[in-house]
């Protein structure tokens, strides 16, 4: 039985045409500007699309009151963190949408540069994209702080 279902998978792969398609349903990886940076959500949901991070960390820009700024999240816009189109699906990468923000002040806020994050302001997602992109670095820092506040803790605590 085991051996009659392997042989109708293997007929099923010989018959079906070769494609040169893609998993993901954006743009192919040649086309990208921006390098792309996937998590362990994409190797569990491989057709979602996964955005292009044009920077490790966050933009700061200087928004007016009363404006709407369309957010990219595709990451492949040439005027970085803005969207080229206007606020509906991404002239770039269809997949994606622009998200609209409006702000109630004049000030500078720091927008989401890696494009991870779940709105358009950054959240430090940044941080966490750079401990899966260098984890021999993230762990060296991770041990220098955790020594540098053990220490720094152990002279604040000794009699």
């Amino acid at each position: 039985m085991l051996t009659s279902a392997v042989s109708r998978g293997m007929r099923r792969l010989v018959t079906r045409p070769a494609t040169t398609v893609s998993i993901r349903g954006c743009a192919s990886w040649e086309e990208r500007h921006n390098p792309t940076y996937r998590s362990p959500w994409n190797k569990w949901f491989p057709y979602e699309p996964v955005p292009s991070t044009p920077k490790m960390g966050p933009y700061k820009v200087h928004v007016n009151a009363g404006e709407a700024y369309h957010f990219c999240t595709c990451g492949e816009s040439a005027n970085q963190p803005w969207c080229e189109g206007d606020g509906g699906p991404c002239p770039i990468e269809p997949n994606f949408t622009a998200r609209t923000v409006f702000h109630q002040h004049n000030a500078t806020k720091l927008m989401c540069g890696c494009k991870k994050a779940p709105g358009a302001y950054c959240n430090g997602t940044c941080a966490t994209l750079w401990m899966d992109v260098a984890p021999v670095q993230a762990s060296g820092a991770i041990f220098a702080v955790s020594f540098v506040v053990g220490v720094i803790t152990t002279f604040m605590l000794a009699p």
